[in-house]
């Protein structure tokens, strides 16, 4: 059980990234900002700061020393 949910901590976060950059690319009219485009860039980093804060949970779980990560 714990294997899965280590999956969904990185699964989940990767899909709500792929989808709001493939959401951002299909806008047109990206020189103009409008509440679409803050929505989905807000959504972005929100994915990927969430994505973020799994790996570094997940390292430090684990209990590797910073030599190892790298």
């Amino acid at each position: 059980m714990k294997k899965n949910t280590t999956l969904r901590a990185f699964v989940l976060p990767l899909i709500v990234i792929i989808l709001g950059i493939g959401n951002y690319s299909r806008l047109t009219g990206t020189e103009n900002i409008r509440a679409i485009h803050i929505a989905t860039l807000i959504t972005i980093g929100m994915g990927i700061g969430v994505l973020l804060r799994n790996v570094f949970t997940y390292f430090k779980r684990k209990g590797g020393d910073a030599e190892t990560i790298v």
